[in-house]
């Protein structure tokens, strides 16, 4: 039976490094929903097709690292960040998120997450530069 860590390594390297976004049914139970992706919302396997396939049309994720994991009874926590190239402007970023999950017979059944999106949209040119540092001030971004 793989480990917890080994199933989220997979999961990263062939959902979105390899862009095989049609197998990460094979790594989620049929009811697993994740949270965290969007505010408010939980996503099913449908959804987080379309959440993937959105951002891998931005970019190209080239790595996926698992900086730090913890692991008890069912729960696996994952600091990873990664690598990728911003398909408009070639350009090499990276990033960060956490991921909480459980996992029952090697596959998902809940999944947490925690990624720097405005961090992310910021290097993808979607938002202005020091967009977090603009809002703090009260000023709004346009």
């Amino acid at each position: 039976m793989t480990g917890k860590m080994e199933l989220i390594q997979a999961f990263y390297d062939r959902v979105w490094v390899a862009g095989a976004v049609e197998e990460a049914e094979a790594f989620f139970d049929a009811s697993a929903e994740a949270s965290g992706l969007m505010p408010d919302l939980e996503i099913g396997g449908e959804e987080f097709h379309e959440f993937v396939a959105a951002l891998l049309e931005q970019l190209k994720v080239t790595r996926v690292t698992l900086e730090k994991t913890v692991e008890e009874g069912e729960w696996i926590s994952v600091m990873a960040t990664f690598d990728a190239t911003v398909l408009m402007t070639g350009q090499t970023i990276s990033g960060s998120g956490m991921l909480v999950a459980r996992i029952v017979d090697g596959r998902i059944v809940e999944a947490f997450n925690c990624l720097d999106f405005l961090g992310l949209f910021e290097k993808l040119g979607l938002v202005p530069e020091n967009a977090l540092a603009l809002c703090m001030t009260g000023q709004r971004l346009s």
